[in-house]
Parts: C-alpha cells; structure tokens; sequence
C-alpha cells in the first residue's frame, strides 16, 4: 500500500508541531494522519520515530561546488557534497554557476548543470547564477531566459575588485542597479555579497601603513561599517527598482537593523545567516593555524552574534546557510595577511545538527523557526516551495527525524564526509541529531550508516520568489 510509513513522531512545519503519521509512496508524501490511522499493514518500510521530530528535509541556500575562484580557493566537488550535506540532514543544495564578464550567462548556466548531472550527486538541487566583474550590458538580457529554465536568482559582489586569493568579482553598482531592473521585470531575485570595497580598500592600505597586515586583524580591515554600507545602498537600489533582494551571510547587527527597517518600509528583501557566523568568534584567527576559521565576511564579537541569534528567533533573518565552500588545510594556511587570507569553510554536512543544539536546545528557538529557517524558507524564496521545504500530500518525501535526545560528536576521521582534510567542527558535540535522512522517499542515511541507493539526485527548477 505505502513505500514507507513513518509512525509516532512528532511532524513539524513553519506553522506548527503535530502528532502526525506520514505516508509515503512513488517518491512523495500521499498522507499525514493523527496517529494509529494509517494502515501499516503492507507498508513496506516502516519507521518508528516515537520521541522524535519528523521535518522536512534541509535546504542549504549557500554552497559552492565544483568551483575554482583561484589556484588557492578550489571547493569540492558536486558529487562530495552533496553526501556529505545528506548525512546532515541536507535533502536540497542550491549551488552557483559562474560567469566571468566576457561569459555568455546562459551557457555557463548551462555548462555547471550539465557538469553537475554527470557526476550523479546524491541530494537534489537547484542552481543560482553569479555574474561577476564589469559584464556587458547585454547581460540582463539573457536573465529571462535563465528564470524560464529554473535559475532564478543572480547573485553580485560589492567587493573582491581583485586580489592574488579572490580575483575581479566585483560589479559597480550601476551594474547592479540594472541588475534589478531585469529580475524585478522577468520574476527573478537579486542576491548580493555586501561589503564595501572602498571602506575595505582603506583600511587594507591604513593596516600596511601600521605596520600591521596580518591576517587576523581581518576585522579591522573589514569592519561592521563595511558591511553595512553595501547593505544600505543595496537596499536603496531595491527600493527604487522593487528588485526582491536577497543578502547573503549577514553577520552584523548594523545590516539585522537596516534590513529591518527596510522590511518595515515595503522593501522585499530577505536575509540569510550563516551557522559558523553564530558560533565562531573572531578571537579564534589569533589562534594557531587561525586561517581555518576565516571566511569573507569575517565572523564578528558576541555582540554582533547576540543579534544574529535574536534575530533568528524573531524573525528578522529568514534562512540558515552554510556557504559551503572546502579548501585544502595547506591552501587555507597558504594566506597570511589580510588581503590574500582564503575565505571558505566546510560546513555543509554540520547546519542542521549545530543550528539545533545551538539553537533549539540551548536558546530556545522554536521548532517552527528551525524548519522556516533551514527548509521552509529557502524553498519559498527560490520557488521550489510545495515539492521542497514542507511535508503535506504531494510534495517530495524529503523527511529528516530528529532525534532531540542524541548526543553527537563530529569526528573528522570517523563520520564526516565532505571532500577535505580539515574541519573546524572536528570535536564539537551536538545535543540532538538527524538520525535518518530520506531523499524522495528513499532511505538514505540511517544511525550514521549509509543505507540508501546512489547518484540518485536531480535538478529541480524553480520559479519566481514567494515572499516570507
């Protein structure tokens, strides 16, 4: 009758927790019911997930595979991470393709999905595009033509004009500007990397002058004030265009005010936050081997972090990320000041079990607000919400169970899998854990052991933007 039945557990959503049996059959869910009405009998797997949270399968809005930005930053590939993030709980990736200024947007939009189909990955995924640099201003035109396929958001940089570890990915913001006009035209999203290049410009050359370029003085250089700066004048450009806007990795509490405030003056712009943004302080670059812990924009002091954190659980940051981005230990170490420091951390595989036990069980964040910030959220934002991101008849039977009373300790040789030679959760203990990971139905991962069948994933394409 049912490929798979999950009995006794606790299903959650952006709206609620109910005590809610699940059914599955043909790679969707068919049926949710009270408890002992749905017939087991014949089901062919059945899962009891009695004193566990059944939750829709993570989405990761932030991950960047297959790509190489410099001999020094080189990430992992699709097929790595994508195991990787479903050990963690990530159902659904959202990777970049990449095109340089003299590109054909649509064809390296092209290219990455026809690369990333053939080496079979293990989750779905959907695709953004960067558009890097001083592209032409024909390149709008070909954003049309990317949101009818599936790829519906565009993502720019304010900084990065080039450095010897990140090269000229930055577009001015006349560029930007025109940008929005095309995804406010066509239904698409505008997603930015905001820190300001010439507040960063300054501070690198002040540092020099100090006598003090080491890399962990990363926050002077690249300062609150930075960030904030391309947020307000991003936010300027989507008020007057009416472009959705949506700003990558926020970690200070300056950009949590004026996305705040935008959002209260009719703007739509959506904030994302990242899990090593909320835990990682910056005293750690002064440690040995600090590069590890660097990623652009640098992570910020408690204060900043305690609004992350209230944020999150207010309202005010709408999804979890882990911008994924593996680079070797010897590369990461390779930079040692702070304008050729690597960003990029290995992160995928650790959002859903740290921002839980981090989040859920020592701050109290409601259920509800983890399952909007980690699946709900992302799926409505970039338009695969109904088949991702909730468990109703219907859509995919992406379902992770969490098990709030496991403890978990990551072990980089022992039970982590992404494609890289370091970790900077190696050691760190987690107080509830997805304990089963089910892709479309299929068992993936269950009790840490990989159970499932693979390079079963898919592309899924999204559509325009629901609001959250």
């Amino acid at each position: 009758m049912y490929d798979l039945l999950i009995k006794n557990g606790m299903v959650a959503d952006e709206h609620g927790v109910y005590p809610l049996d699940v059914a599955v059959k043909d790679e969707k869910i068919v049926a949710l019911s009270v408890h002992g009405q749905l017939e087991s009998d014949g089901a062919a797997k059945v899962i009891d997930a009695a004193g566990k949270y059944v939750l829709p399968g993570g989405i990761d809005t932030h991950v960047h595979y297959d790509l190489s930005i410099s001999e020094a930053m080189t990430a992992q590939s699709a097929k790595a991470g994508s195991r990787a993030g479903i050990y963690g709980g990530t159902t659904t990736y959202i990777d970049f393709s990449m095109s340089a200024p003299e590109d054909s947007l649509i064809k390296s939009v092209e290219e990455k999905l026809a690369h990333t189909a053939a080496q079979n990955p293990d989750s779905d995924y959907a695709m953004h595009a960067i558009v890097s640099g001083d592209w032409p201003l024909t390149t709008p035109d070909e954003f049309k033509d990317c949101i009818s396929g599936g790829v519906v958001s565009f993502k720019f940089f304010t900084a990065f004009k080039g450095s010897p570890t990140i090269g000229g990915l930055m577009s001015d913001d006349g560029r930007i500007y025109q940008a929005m006009l095309a995804t406010e035209k066509h239904g698409g999203i505008t997603m930015v990397h905001c820190e300001d290049e010439c507040i960063i410009d300054y501070n690198i050359r002040k540092l020099y002058a100090d006598g003090r370029p080491e890399f962990w003085n990363i926050g002077e250089a690249r300062p609150p004030l930075a960030e904030e700066a391309a947020v307000r004048r991003m936010l300027l450009l989507a008020r007057r265009t009416g472009s959705p806007l949506y700003i990558v990795h926020v970690s200070a509490k300056e950009s949590v005010e004026a996305i705040t405030e935008a959002r209260l003056q009719g703007v739509d712009v959506f904030a994302e936050t990242l899990h090593p943004n909320l835990v990682f302080d910056p005293s750690l670059y002064e440690q040995e081997q600090g590069q590890r812990y660097m990623n652009y924009p640098p992570n910020k002091p408690i204060e900043h972090r305690n609004v992350l954190w209230d944020a999150c659980a207010d309202g005010r940051l709408h999804t979890m990320a882990s911008d994924d981005f593996t680079i070797p230990l010897d590369r990461k170490l390779a930079g040692d000041t702070v304008d050729n420091v690597t960003g990029g951390t290995n992160s995928v595989e650790t959002r859903m079990a740290i921002f839980w036990s981090e989040g859920v069980k020592k701050r109290n964040l409601s259920i509800e607000r983890f399952v909007e910030m980690t699946s709900a959220a992302p799926a409505k934002l970039f338009g695969i919400y109904g088949t991702k991101g909730v468990l109703r008849p219907g859509a995919d039977a992406d379902i992770i169970i969490m098990d709030p009373d496991t403890t978990h300790t990551f072990n980089q040789s022992e039970n982590l899998h992404s494609d890289c030679d370091y970790s900077n959760w190696d050691g760190w203990t987690t107080d509830g854990f997805p304990v089963t990971t089910i892709l479309r139905g299929n068992v993936m991962v269950d009790g840490g052991k990989w159970v499932g069948p693979e390079g079963i994933g898919k592309f899924i394409p999204g559509k325009s933007p629901e609001k959250v």
